[in-house]
Parts: C-alpha cells; structure tokens; sequence
C-alpha cells in the first residue's frame, strides 16, 4: 500500500513539476514578443538588398522616440509603409519591399517602437500606431510622394497594429492585412494551449505584464477603415494565425474588401509557396487603389 501512494505521489510530483516547466515556458515564450530584437545586418547594409535607390533613414515618433528604416523612392507618386510583426525587423518584409518598389512604389520600411534599430519600447498598441501615423506625416512630407496615395502592409501582429492605425488614421487609403490576428487574446490562447488553462494563463500575464493593451481588437474595429479599402491574406495551413480569423475579419470588414486565403500556406510563408501569385495579388491591389 505504502509504495502504491509513494508511486501515486511521485507521479504527481512530476506532473507538477512538468506543469510548472510549461507554465514558466509559456511565459517566456510571450515575454519574448515584447523584448527588443536585434536587427538583422542586412538591415544596416540596403545597398546589398539589389533594390535599387534603397536607403537607411529614420523619422521621430509622437514621443519623439527615433524610428529607424528604409525607403525607396517613389516613381509613380503612390507610397506603402510596410511593418513587421514580432521577433523580427524590417528586414523580414525584403521580398515585399522588393516587388512594390519594382512596381514603382515608395516603399518606407521600419522597425516598430523597441524593436531593431529603433527606440522606444514594444508594447503592440499605442507607441505602434503612433510610430505607422509618424511614417505617414515623413511620406506626405517628400516631393515624390502624393499624400492622397499612401497605403499600407501589415504582417501578423504589424497587420493588427496597422488595422488599428488605418482606424485612426484615414491618410491610410488602402491597406493589405496579412496574418494578422483578429483578436491578441484569443489568438495567444490558441498558440498557448499546450497544457491547457495552465499554459494559457500564464500567456495572458505576460501579455499584461508587459503592457499589452487590449483596445481596439481588429474584429471589433476593422469596420471603420471603410470605405478605404481592405485586402485580407491568411494562411490555409497556418497555425498560428488560423484561416478562421482571416475570414472573421473580412466578414466584419466593410466594402471595398478582398479575402485570399493562400492554399498550402503557413504563417507568412506566401512567398515561398505562391510567390508569382502573392506579388502579383498585392501589387494589383495597391495599383488599383492608389493609383487610380
């Protein structure tokens, strides 16, 4: 009997133990979206990106924090600012700063508040949204931009802060949402369900610890952008963004609206599965509603 409860306590020590290990992992696995990455060397070196008239530049934000970018100079008087998701920098969009700027585009870009090369803190809310309208006021303010053609692109949790941004911001006249979550709690509740409840909690106290703001959820808001238009891109296959919250935002999005879900695709991978496709869809878009 004894060795039977020592078996039974033993077991459960372990499965705590275990749980705890998960739990912290979680954790820190969401601590990480708010921590500083470093920037990548290609993001201090445009000249060896092969985008011709690619340069280092940089603008202040509200809080006059520095925001450091590229640009590429505008040939057709429209202009895209381009913004990362987590764990990254600018550098992660080199293929989509690459097609619109061949296009003929302004292409502007940046790395998010505390993020890269740039200063301030992550916080995906407020610093972001102000940073994205701080890149509109340095576009409208070149010569070979038009401010009435400015759009933009946000990747995954870049779309979510762009979503909010192009709310707020009506200088934004057209913008492509890909990957992006519709909810940050619900979607950090599907990525964190390992272990359950357990591993979910303890993501949503990193996510509140480090300052998240939960306003302004994309499916609540992404309404208001009309009748600017709205280009939504999910993943067929992605996980972390599931497909389900692409199309609930396209369902709450107002008209004009487009919806691709990228067959074979997982999250943000559209240029290695459907590279022809992916550039020719986003590139239409923007000439259409830009440019016309």
């Amino acid at each position: 009997m004894k060795i039977a409860v020592y078996i039974v306590v033993a077991i459960v020590a372990v499965v705590l133990v275990l749980g705890l290990r998960a739990a912290a992992l979680s954790f820190w696995a969401e601590r990480a979206d708010y921590v500083r990455t470093a920037p990548k060397p290609i993001s201090r070196y445009p000249e060896r990106t092969g985008i011709p008239g690619l340069a280092e530049i940089s603008f202040a934000d509200a809080s006059g924090h520095r925001m450091a970018g590229w640009y590429a100079p505008s040939r057709n008087r429209g202009a895209i600012v381009l913004v990362h998701g987590t764990g990254t920098d600018r550098s992660s969009l080199l293929f989509e700063t690459g097609f619109l700027a061949e296009t003929g585009f302004g292409v502007l870009a940046f790395d998010l508040p505390g993020q890269g090369a740039s200063e301030g803190r992550t916080r995906w809310g407020v610093p972001e949204r102000q940073s994205i309208s701080a890149a509109v006021d340095w576009l409208s303010a070149r010569t070979d931009v038009d401010p009435e053609r400015i759009g933009g692109f946000g990747a995954s949790m870049g779309a979510y802060v762009m979503t909010q941004a192009a709310v707020l911001d009506p200088r934004l006249r057209a913008v492509t949402l890909a990957a992006s979550p519709n909810d940050v709690v619900e979607q950090n509740w599907l990525a964190a369900d390992d272990w359950g409840v357990l591993t979910q909690i303890s993501n949503y106290l990193a996510l509140r610890a480090y300052g998240q703001s939960l306003d302004m959820m994309p499916k609540d808001v992404i309404g208001k952008i009309a009748p600017r238009a709205v280009f939504i891109i999910g993943g067929e296959l992605d996980e972390l963004v599931p497909k389900s919250m692409a199309l609930q935002l396209y369902a709450a999005a107002g008209d004009p609206k487009e919806l691709w879900i990228v067959p074979r695709a997982h999250h943000l991978d559209y240029a290695r599965v459907a590279a022809e496709d992916y550039r020719t869809r986003v590139t239409e878009f923007f000439k259409r509603t830009l440019l016309q």
